[in-house]
């Protein structure tokens, strides 16, 4: 089929071959691999399980998903982080789904929001090291983008089985009130409801806020419940008496509002974000929104599933963005990288995305996609650079099994190149987004903004591997190192015993590599539907959008 002529315009993308055998098995297994991640989410949305959300109800409480679709102005439009929290993690303390916290973005009167939720069905709400760690993102979130966020606070407090893994680093608990009173001083809106326990430490968390409600009956918040006080001073009291809502309304004044249960207050909660005054914003820009040339469905034919073929990333590019907005930077030079500036539902972005296709260099020899060459490390580094000088936010697309290696690599400085992009990306002041379409491999992932280069959202698809390396290679390399230990000890493996090691070796190793291993430690912020690409950058764009407060760009001292 010929391309039409805006499409020949735009010069990306042509139309997808769905009668090829090959693109239907693909596409086939795709899906399988959504069925399969939806069938996943469902179950872990059900938290603790049938029984203990009716015991919930039972008490007159909401659960946490049923206090956020209620809080939201459209249930259906809650874009939840985090949901892989802590899966296949803490089996022996009988798990801890989506690490017993809901947290996600939404409206909530007109005003997007992020909302972090204790889910009680899950260890009554108790902190799991993973729950600070995605409190603590939830918290990141709000500070990055200065967007309100909304806690839902209804936990036992630290599980003190693990508490030396909670309570007293850098980044444990602690963190979440320095960053409650660094929100603040920052001026972003911060709203706490009290709907069950709060204790100890965690008493902080909403008394920190500029704004405290608290449920009569269920909501009680104190720094010593009545066995500890009973235990500490001899003193017997109830837990009403001791912290409920009339103690701290109408006796101590540590709340702000008494409620008569969760309705009533998330009905509050809605009126008071309502009367939020405006804000400056950092107006990136921003055109009428077109959908792409073609149809977002074709991504489940454009990319193998088990990533061991090549494809086009172009394509993918053509059923991310607006249709005609493409403009190549740098076309023909450092062609394992494409980079370029388009429209994504009509905000201005710039594009770093990884190449899978085997490509020529300008010296005329072939080039392996998905690997970084000097070239394209030096294209990329100057795009992002541009970048910043126009103020437009960055999507990396991620599909990268590393810097180029060798003797001519080294000779020809692939380290300085290297170097010189994951500085400028360490330094860009604009927003980031990172996409993992598949690898994510090594210095690869630094230098295409991974998780520690802070972009405001990182997202995977289900095809998404992110390590040190290859599973091959990795379980090679380890196999040699397991043998070197058994020579030691005077041990000698068969060829069929060396063989099942290094299955083992290389299944484990292909486990710690998936996407669900990445999002249940939260490398990642979600694993996403491929179809769902487009929405989820141009919600994290109006998301940064919010905050105007963008420094000089100053990549420091590059090697050039």
């Amino acid at each position: 089929m010929e391309k039409s002529s805006t499409q020949v315009a735009a010069g990306l993308g042509s139309p997808l071959a769905a009668d090829k055998p090959t693109v239907q098995h693909w596409i086939a297994q795709h899906r399988a691999l959504i069925e399969a991640l939806q069938r996943q989410a469902e179950q872990i949305r059900q938290g603790g399980g049938p029984k203990r959300m009716e015991r919930e109800h039972q008490r007159g409480k909401l659960t946490a998903r049923e206090r956020i679709a209620r809080l939201l102005d459209d249930p259906d439009e809650f874009w939840e982080l985090g949901l892989w929290a802590g899966y296949g993690m803490y089996e022996e303390e009988g798990g801890c789904p989506a690490g017993g916290t809901v947290m996600g973005l939404g409206r909530v009167s007109g005003h997007l929001c992020i909302i972090v939720a204790n889910d009680a069905t899950v260890k009554a709400g108790a902190w799991f090291p993973i729950t600070v760690k995605k409190n603590l993102r939830a918290q990141e979130i709000a500070l990055q983008n200065r967007i309100p966020i909304i806690y839902l606070v209804d936990s036992a407090g630290v599980y003190l089985p693990m508490q030396d893994e909670i309570f007293p680093d850098r980044d444990h608990f602690g963190r979440i009130f320095f960053n409650n009173a660094r929100l603040s001083s920052l001026g972003v809106p911060q709203i706490a409801a009290i709907m069950g326990s709060c204790v100890a430490g965690g008493a902080y968390l909403p008394i920190m806020s500029d704004e405290a409600l608290i449920v009569q009956g269920t909501g009680s918040v104190f720094l010593a419940g009545p066995y500890l006080v009973r235990a500490a001073i001899g003193e017997i009291v109830d837990a009403e008496t001791l912290g409920g809502a009339t103690t701290h309304t109408e006796i101590s004044g540590v709340t702000d509002y008494k409620m008569p249960d969760d309705e009533t207050c998330l009905e509050t909660i809605r009126r008071l974000v309502s009367h939020l005054g405006p804000r400056p914003r950092a107006g990136f820009p921003r055109s009428t929104p077109r959908p792409p040339a073609f149809p977002p469905e074709d991504l489940y034919g454009l990319v193998p599933p088990d990533l061991q073929q090549p494809y086009d990333m172009r394509e993918v590019i053509a059923r991310i963005i607006d249709a005609d907005s493409w403009t190549e930077y740098k076309a023909g030079y450092g062609q394992t990288i494409i980079t370029g500036y388009a429209r994504i539902d009509g905000w201005s972005v710039g594009i770093v995305a990884n190449q899978r296709l085997v490509v020529r260099s300008r010296q005329g020899e072939m080039q392996v996609g998905g690997v970084i060459y000097s070239d394209s490390a030096d294209k990329a580094a100057r795009f992002v650079m541009n970048c910043n000088q126009k103020r437009i936010p960055i999507v990396f697309l991620q599909d990268v099994t590393g810097f180029m290696v060798g003797k001519r690599a080294e000779h020809g400085g692939i380290i300085k190149d290297g170097a010189k992009l994951v500085n400028v990306v360490a330094n860009s002041v604009v927003p980031k987004f990172t996409v993992v379409v598949g690898h994510s491999f090594g210095a690869g992932n630094y230098a295409m903004c991974g998780r520690a280069y802070e972009p405001r959202l990182m997202l995977a698809w289900p095809t998404a591997r992110i390590a040190v390396m290859g599973g091959k290679q990795a379980a090679q390399t380890l196999l040699q190192v397991q043998l070197g230990k058994y020579e030691r000890e005077g041990k000698t493996l068969s060829e069929e015993e060396k063989q099942r090691l290094l299955e083992e070796i290389e299944s484990r190793y292909e486990a710690q590599t998936s996407a669900y291993y990445a999002a249940a430690r939260l490398w990642v912020d979600a694993i996403i539907d491929p179809i769902e690409t487009r929405r989820w950058i141009s919600l994290g764009i109006e998301m940064a959008d919010h905050n105007p407060d963008l420094p000089p760009f100053n990549p420091g001292i590059l090697q050039v």
